[in-house]
């Protein structure tokens, strides 16, 4: 990872020239580093945590524009995306949340009024037409879609331009959960996303109405909190700080937390139950998140739906694009001030995340209590449902290698592979439409990745320790030509069974036990998830999606690959 740390350093600035920017006080955070101008000082928690507007009908128009927005009071605006629907609007970051109910079809019309270049700097390499000229395709994250209204790349080849609207039509869904939209355009997904194109997509059902009270006994109302943790880093000028050139970085990591649009903000809570739906949408880092004195989460699902009991957790990890809705009982803490932290990450999951990124932002307990809400964690979870696919036969299992290229002159690392292939090679998975198949990711790699399936939700099965070394040895002689006990499987890579780590299998974590759409693959190790290939009411076969991994710099160069239900 030596050599992740000094192309970081480079793409910053360190050396000659630069010059500080912004720095939290009190925070333990670094000094944001930028060719700008002079050092500020935010403080943190000073700024009150912003909750977009909802949206609710079977219409939405969305118009995504270049506008300002505030990090923090004590920084100068920034230039942002975000998407605005022209009467309740945005926060000017990010999207409102779009709030549907289980049983409805939506039309959502994403309409290009971007201007004429990029906010950022585009690798024009990793953009099909080699152009830096902005594009949209918007995908619903987590979504039950046809192909043509998935926003995928491989499905939707034609890109939505300035002037140009991208009509999605997104059926019913199958379980209330917390999905999310944002941008998938080939090539820069990282920047649009991290200009700030992203928003909530909440599904509603007959028991998570939204409401209190509600058949269910969980908070609703003010008391339901939607919060998307990014990391950003500012110049001294408040403008989005992503890179000072158009070379492709193996990841991102910003210098400083942002929640809902906010730098390090607070939340102002009354002594009595919350749910708060957690998504990462950062780029590439991970978060662990616990909350100061031990207090506890209750999660009640993650991002297929609800779960059938809470799991209790005094800490949750969650990888870019991975949701947790969660309860926390601030009850009994009148008066105190908590802060959601980000601690050290469970051994076996790898990330070469620098700088550290402690503490993300701080709930205020205060009174007077204005309604009670619930007052008990339920033991059950009526309309949930743990995943059921533990005891269905899978018609096939596919090994899905994560392999990492490195530059054979400098080491640094050089794209990123599924299977020894690039999205652009041709097609190797096609399953077929209503049958059940385990797909093992078998991680060769240097880092855990989080993997997103589209179209599918899916049950992780297990996890089993591999030796890694060998079984690169083996793929490497087996893609030479050589022929002996290991041969070449038609999808490019080998069988790993041989290569298991005997007695070492790793049973899913509690709060793994629903449906899911990302999963974290650690290094040596395979992890298997099982998964229908369902296709929505009157969609035929063939459709197009993708898999990859949802660190977007790897997404983007180039751990992403067609998939095709026939």
């Amino acid at each position: 990872m030596r050599s992740r740390q000094f192309s970081r350093k480079e793409f910053l600035g360190i050396g000659a020239g630069a010059a500080a920017g912004f720095a939290l006080a009190g925070s333990g955070m670094g000094t944001f580093l930028t060719r700008q101008a002079a050092a500020a000082t935010l403080s943190a928690y000073s700024v009150p945590l912003p909750v977009p507007p909802v949206l609710r009908g079977a219409t939405q128009s969305l118009n995504i524009e270049q506008m300002y927005h505030r990090f923090h009071g004590g920084m100068p605006p920034s230039r942002v995306w975000g998407y605005n629907d022209g009467v309740k609007k945005s926060s000017g970051y990010l999207g409102p949340t779009i709030e549907v109910q289980k049983n409805t079809t939506t039309t959502v019309n994403f309409t290009n009024n971007l201007p004429d270049t990029h906010l950022l700097p585009v690798t024009t390499e990793l953009v099909p037409d080699g152009t830096d000229v902005p594009r949209i395709l918007t995908h619903l994250h987590g979504g039950f879609v046809s192909a043509a209204n998935d926003g995928n790349p491989y499905a939707t080849e034609t890109l939505f331009f300035k002037g140009n609207k991208q009509t999605a039509v997104y059926p019913p869904q199958p379980r209330a959960t917390t999905l999310w939209y944002h941008d998938h355009a080939m090539g820069m997904t990282r920047l649009n996303v991290y200009a700030g194109l992203a928003g909530f997509f909440v599904v509603r059902d007959t028991n998570d109405t939204g409401r209190e009270p509600n058949p269910i006994g969980i908070p609703g109302g003010k008391y339901e909190v939607p919060i998307v943790i990014q990391d950003k880093t500012f110049g001294a000028d408040g403008r989005l700080f992503y890179s000072e050139d158009a070379t492709w970085m193996p990841e991102f990591f910003g210098e400083t937390p942002v929640v809902n649009g906010a730098v390090q903000p607070y939340l102002t809570v009354e002594p009595r139950m919350y749910r708060f739906r957690f998504l990462n949408g950062s780029q590439s880092r991970f978060y662990h998140l616990q909350l100061e004195g031990g207090v506890p989460f209750y999660q009640i699902g993650a991002e297929g739906g609800m779960f059938d009991v809470p799991v209790r957790a005094n800490r949750i990890l969650l990888l870019p694009a991975e949701r947790a809705d969660v309860i926390v009982d601030f009850g009994g803490l009148a008066g105190q001030d908590l802060v959601l932290g980000n601690v050290d990450l469970p051994d076996g999951v790898v990330s070469p995340a620098d700088p550290e990124m402690p503490e993300l932002m701080q709930f205020r307990v205060r009174g007077p209590l204005t309604t009670p809400g619930p007052r008990a964690i339920p033991i059950a979870l009526n309309g949930g449902a743990k995943a059921n696919l533990a005891n269905k036969t899978p018609l096939m299992t596919r090994y899905i290698t994560l392999e990492e290229v490195l530059d054979e002159a400098t080491t640094d690392p050089d794209h990123l592979e599924l299977n020894g292939r690039r999205f652009m090679d041709a097609v190797d998975e096609a399953p077929r439409a209503g049958t059940i198949e385990d797909w093992a990711f078998v991680n060769i790699s240097a880092d855990t990745h989080p993997m997103h399936m589209h179209l599918t939700n899916f049950q992780v099965m297990k996890r089993q320790a591999l030796e890694g070394e060998r079984y690169k040895e083996a793929l490497e002689a087996a893609r030479n030509g050589a022929t002996g006990s290991y041969p070449l499987l038609a999808n490019n890579t080998i069988d790993p069974m041989p290569f298991l780590v005997p007695n070492s299998e790793i049973r899913p974590d509690p709060n793994e036990r629903g449906w899911k759409d990302t999963v974290r693959a650690n290094p040596d190790q395979v992890t298997w998830i099982r998964q229908k290939f369902a296709l929505p009411q009157g969609v035929g076969a063939p459709q197009k999606y993708v898999y990859h991994c949802h660190i977007l710099e790897h997404e983007e160069n180039d751990m992403m690959r067609p998939f095709e239900v026939v």
